[in-house]
């Protein structure tokens, strides 16, 4: 071989090693770009542009992983286009239905419609702004007027809820709904009689089991009274002038206890209860004596004194004596509501009444056989019996109605008295009397109380024996828990369930789950935060002096690995859920997009602040004080007040759903949650024809699109990380 065709030959193979090597070079600057917005359009939720990037580049989409994630966001899509014609429809739908209403006169209705073209629309404020919607509000505001003046207090009340809906502000009509719902409320309390009249001439037959009128067999108001004493009113005003956070001293709570009794004294139906109302001159009396003592204290410049205080309180209860004659426990507990009324919406008294269930929801556990139980069709059903439990062991199972408590029948108990009877002192027996499908005659179950601890950490599939498999996605090794309230036990059972997966198939990422969780104890909350938190302040307080009182730090020690991490919140995550939320995302772990936690749903309830506990009357009852606000590590407020601007947390990325997505997707997961037994996947009251759902429903019918959202960014994330590091090696080896 020749010397020249020898040249020739290798620069033939340098030219196409050049070739190969400038096509590989481009291949991996594609791959780099696609990688780089991967992550990037997934966190700002354009999963249509995600879809279309990764279906561009034919050397990712070969991946098998981008061939799933290509699938999943092709669904993803398909379900959008499905909702957003959906809501099209029903948009459209409701205004016409709105007009017609509106035509017929039916302004009420009107207003229902009216509400749900606003869930619909795609401009919300745009709507609001339509001269019939204008037009209609005003209609309604003075239909709602002329209905509170002639005692409708439940048409009122629905019309000005109505109004709060549809223009999701609280303040505008919050001053006269408030009123309206005393007067429900005392109706209720006192006449249930009176409220069933007016409930029925309302509708046809109540929709609503909870809200049907029970007569018979319902506790009384001297029942849910008793205990209650002229000092626990004292104690309160007292605790409350110089401890709530407003700094409110004793004149507005006197006012606002004064006008309790007079909207009392105005409610029509109550003299079927207490004879004197009846009495039209002592009635009037008692009235005028109240206005001129309010009077007084409105005009008082310098501050009352607790004595001065306890004076005036002795001359109401003189006046009610002399004229009405109330009992003392219905004027103690009036003045007090009506003090508490004027201040925010958390404080409250924890009367003797109350005091165990106050107690069974803070603690996380009570002493019962261990149900969740619902009323249905007007009768005491069970949802499910609770894993390892009294009632789980004693064979008691979902759709099983229970007759008969201790031989006593509960056709006509309310939720709470169900609860009362059936909970109850550690070893004492309760005998339930269960109708069940496909027996004829009553089953008698002795079951021994014992502890029943409150399962606060749920995961994403309930398992036959009880346990949970916390994967969401088991390939790409995603988990999933739900936190329903911040309970003591809490972070421990959060820790046991990250350490299980961890054990199990390893955990590569985590959606922790905070929608619909109220909240719960301030020490959970931080212990939680402190997991996905290295170093710096988690929350502080502040009085009302805009002293902060305390701040909690994380520590390194203890806290979770780094991961990709969503967390879901919508507006009813409240107080100890949304310090979690938003002291994740004030640190944000990390400033790459690999440990960044983000926030997804809608912006939180926006309850954040702290109650403190006193004892009234030697420990008889307890005062549930608002003295502080949460302030979160940026220093954000996380309170809504009637006139805030900003409140609550709101999400990385907001992905909002209709009121039908929401009752869908709880409805499936309540379902899901249910203990069955092996061999009976569906409960009796089932259709046994139909399948019974299961967990891949969710995602693969697209009834929860903020849950669909958080699985796409966590999978674009890992598949972006991993594509991250083989491109990268790649690259490095091609350098010339």
């Amino acid at each position: 071989m020749t010397s020249k065709i020898r040249k020739r030959r290798w620069f033939v193979t340098c030219l196409a090693l050049l070739c190969l090597w400038s096509t590989t070079a481009l291949a991996d600057a594609t791959a780099v770009r696609t990688v780089g917005e991967l992550p990037r359009l997934a966190n700002r939720g354009e999963f249509k542009q995600l879809l279309a990037l990764l279906e561009s580049d034919v050397d990712v989409a070969s991946d098998q992983e981008v061939a799933d994630l290509i699938t999943d966001l092709s669904r993803q899509q398909q379900h959008e286009q499905d909702r957003q014609s959906q809501q099209h429809d029903a948009y459209t739908a409701a205004l016409d239905q709105m007009a017609n209403r509106i035509a017929e006169g039916n302004i009420e209705d009107a207003l229902l419609s009216a509400i749900e073209a606003h869930e619909f629309a795609l401009e919300p404020e745009l709507m609001l702004r339509d001269p019939s919607i204008e037009a209609l509000a005003v209609d309604v505001q003075t239909a709602a007027e002329q209905a509170a003046e002639t005692g409708q207090w439940l048409t009122a009340m629905s019309l000005y809820r109505g109004l709060e809906a549809l223009f999701q502000d609280h303040a505008r009509y919050r001053e006269r709904a408030r009123d309206v719902a005393r007067h429900i409320r005392l109706l209720r309390f006192y006449a249930p009689r009176a409220y069933e009249e007016q409930l029925q001439q309302r509708t046809a037959g109540p929709t609503n089991q909870e809200d049907q009128p029970i007569i018979v067999g319902r506790e009384t108001w001297r029942e849910k009274l008793k205990g209650i004493e002229q000092l626990m009113l004292l104690q309160t005003l007292h605790h409350t002038a110089l401890k709530h956070v407003s700094d409110c001293g004793f004149r507005p709570l006197l006012i606002g206890a004064i006008n309790a009794i007079t909207i009392l004294l105005d409610t029509p139906g109550l003299e079927d209860t207490f004879a004197s109302l009846d009495d039209e001159q002592k009635v009037r009396e008692f009235r005028e004596d109240l206005l001129a003592l309010q009077g007084s204290i409105e005009r008082r410049t310098n501050k009352l004194g607790f004595g001065e205080v306890e004076q005036l309180v002795n001359r109401i209860m003189k006046f009610n004596a002399m004229t009405v004659n109330l009992p003392e426990q219905v004027m103690v507990f009036e003045l007090a509501d009506g003090a508490l009324a004027t201040l925010d919406d958390f404080t409250a008294v924890i009367w003797p009444r109350e005091k165990t269930r106050f107690s069974r929801n803070t603690q996380g556990k009570f002493y019962g056989i261990g149900i969740q139980i619902a009323r249905r069709n007007g009768r005491l059903i069970v949802v499910s019996p609770l894993m390892d439990t009294p009632a789980q062991r004693a064979g008691i199972k979902p759709a099983d109605i229970i007759a008969e408590v201790d031989d006593r029948d509960t056709s006509t108990w309310t939720l709470d008295q169900a609860v009362r009877n059936i909970t109850g002192p550690e070893g004492t027996i309760v005998n339930l009397g269960i109708e069940r499908v496909g027996q004829k005659v009553l089953i008698e179950v002795p079951i021994e109380r014992a502890e029943i601890v409150i399962q606060s950490v749920r995961g994403w599939a309930l398992q036959n024996d009880g346990s949970w498999d916390y994967y969401i996605d088991r390939n790409y090794r995603i988990g999933y828990v739900r936190i329903s309230q911040f309970i003591p036990q809490t972070d421990t059972d959060l820790t046991d369930a990250i350490q299980t997966m961890q054990r199990d198939h390893g955990l590569s990422a985590l959606i922790v789950d905070l929608r619909w969780n109220p909240g719960g104890l301030l020490s959970s909350a931080v212990e939680i935060s402190d997991r996905f938190i290295d170093s710096g302040p988690i929350v502080y307080t502040e009085g009302s002096v805009g002293r902060r009182i305390s701040m909690p730090r994380a520590r390194r020690h203890g806290t979770y690995p780094a991961m990709p991490l969503v967390i879901l919140i919508n507006h009813a995550s409240a107080s100890a859920s949304e310090i979690v939320a938003g002291a994740v995302q004030d640190h944000g772990r990390g400033e790459s997009w690999w440990e960044k936690p983000l926030v997804i749903g809608t912006r939180s309830f926006g309850k954040g602040s702290v109650q403190d506990l006193f004892p009234l009357s030697g420990r008889k009852a307890f005062l549930k004080l608002t003295t502080q606000y949460y302030k979160l590590p940026l220093g954000r407020i996380i309170h809504r007040n009637p006139d805030s601007a900003q409140w609550g947390i709101e999400p990385d990325l907001v992905v909002t759903m209709t009121a039908k997505q929401i009752v869908d997707a709880i409805q499936i997961r309540q379902e899901l949650d249910i203990l069955r037994d092996k061999n009976n996947q569906v409960a009796p009251d089932d259709d046994p024809d139909a399948a019974a759902p299961t967990e891949q429903d969710i995602l693969d019918r697209g009834l929860d699109p903020q849950l669909q959202a958080g699985l796409l960014v966590l999978k674009s994330r890992l598949v972006a990380h991993r594509l991250a590091q083989v491109h990268g090696m790649r690259a490095m080896a091609n350098v010339p």
